[in-house]
């Protein structure tokens, strides 16, 4: 197939960026593939276009393509306004509701929509719209170490500090550091500089290290140092992070949030805590820095969990949303919907 691929010009360290770099290396594997660069592209002789993500989407481009377009969604903020603490909270009020009536309206123009794990393929209201749990992550870029040579460091990997729950984590730190004194933590993203401002605030006095830009091989390098992996977030689709600490041999603590549950499973592959109880996230955090044979037993049993996700599976799905897209076939639920 001839595809066109419409993705962030700039490199995204995690998340979607490392859905969409895997996805242009296999598709580049296996099909004719192009990435956007102009509009002069959109007049290209295309089989199918393929929007990596829904938030890069624009009219302009979506009314111009002469070929069938797929879209991935990795978020559900548009659909209601989640309020937490933030500095730019009225920004958001007005973006969502932007948002909403802006992806009304582009619906029209989208073919399928990909929308990863269960609880968005609920939430989203389309006609063809097709679940697809499968990251396809390359796991051969991961390191791992034994559970001995780790450090007692606590990571917390992701852009949006605020939305993504970091101030929770820093007021559970003091609690843990009164049973683990030498744990530390390393918050590794981007934000605005106002929201980094207030967050190296809310840290003063505590070992916490901030990373605002990492390549992604040495966040992969930096998952086997640490012992836990944190995402307390306030709201949250299905975060590839938790996927790469997991197999990076890191223990995920999550906040029982959208969908994190279809991500770990509580006291089995991780933990999850209710979104607040701090009390409850610094004992597993301690848990988890001091538990040697019950890190490993739950690091384990997630690596078995994640390990179904593979680059073959996900790209075996994808050319089947491909064929149904371009075959004009009406979105059969109960045939998508996986296990």
């Amino acid at each position: 197939m001839k595809i066109l691929i419409i993705a962030k010009r700039a490199e995204s360290l995690t998340g979607a960026g490392t859905y969409e770099a895997n996805l242009v290396r296999e598709l580049s594997k296996r099909h004719q593939v192009k990435v956007f660069e102009s509009p002069e592209d959109l007049e290209g002789d295309w089989d199918i276009a393929h929007c990596t993500d829904l938030k890069h989407l624009t009219f302009s481009i979506a009314r111009k393509l002469r070929c069938p377009l797929v879209v991935d969604a990795h978020d559900y903020y548009w659909i209601r306004y989640y309020h937490f603490f933030c500095l730019d909270f009225p920004l958001r009020f007005l973006a969502q509701k932007y948002r909403k009536v802006k992806y009304h309206f582009l619906f029209k123009q989208i073919d399928g929509i990909i929308l990863h794990g269960k609880f968005l393929y609920d939430l989203y209201d389309h006609p063809h719209k097709y679940l697809s749990f499968y990251f396809g992550l390359d796991y051969t870029g991961i390191d791992t170490k034994p559970w001995p040579d780790r450090e007692n460091l606590i990571l917390f990997v992701g852009g949006d500090f605020f939305r993504k729950g970091l101030p929770r984590l820093l007021r559970a730190l003091p609690q843990v550091l009164g049973k683990v004194p030498d744990a530390r933590l390393m918050v590794i993203g981007r934000d605005y500089w106002y929201a980094k401002a207030l967050a190296r605030f809310l840290a003063r006095g505590l070992p916490v290290e901030f990373r605002y830009g990492m390549p992604r091989s040495e966040v992969y390098r930096t998952y086997s140092r640490c012992k836990v992996m944190v995402l307390p977030s306030e709201i949250e689709a299905t975060p590839i992070v938790v996927a790469e600490a997991t197999m990076a041999g890191a223990t995920p603590i999550l906040s029982h949030v959208g969908g994190h549950p279809e991500l770990v499973q509580d006291g089995k592959t991780g933990f999850l805590f209710p979104l607040d109880n701090i009390e409850l996230l610094s004992v597993r955090l301690v848990q988890c820095l001091t538990n040697r044979e019950m890190s490993e037993q739950l690091v384990r049993q997630g690596r078995e969990f994640i390990g179904q996700f593979t680059i073959d599976r996900m790209m075996t799905r994808l050319e089947e949303i491909y064929r149904d897209v371009l075959a004009g076939k009406p979105c059969n639920d109960a045939q998508k919907e996986q296990q």
